[in-house]
């Protein structure tokens, strides 16, 4: 079985969000993670409440699965629970 591999936008010079790969909550607080087109293939953006976190480039599909896996597994292991 072959792995999905991720569409990529033609990079037209304007970052649009693609994707959402998650939303976990915390109380109020909300942490999500959004994929967006980028030069160099896609930006994955952390925003906690709104607020821009973390963000990463990643030139293929491999590092975006990770990161957002990473990212996931952090805010988990502190607490937050699907939303």
């Amino acid at each position: 079985m072959s792995e999905p591999v991720l569409q990529r936008y033609a990079w037209d010079g304007v970052q649009r969000e693609v994707a959402e790969w998650w939303t976990l909550k915390k109380g109020q607080r909300r942490a999500v993670c959004r994929m967006f087109t980028h030069v160099f293939g896609h930006e994955l953006r952390l925003e906690v409440s709104r607020e821009l976190v973390a963000s990463e480039v990643c030139r293929d599909d491999e590092q975006v699965l990770s990161c957002q896996e990473r990212w996931r597994a952090v805010l988990e292991a502190k607490g937050w629970k699907k939303a």
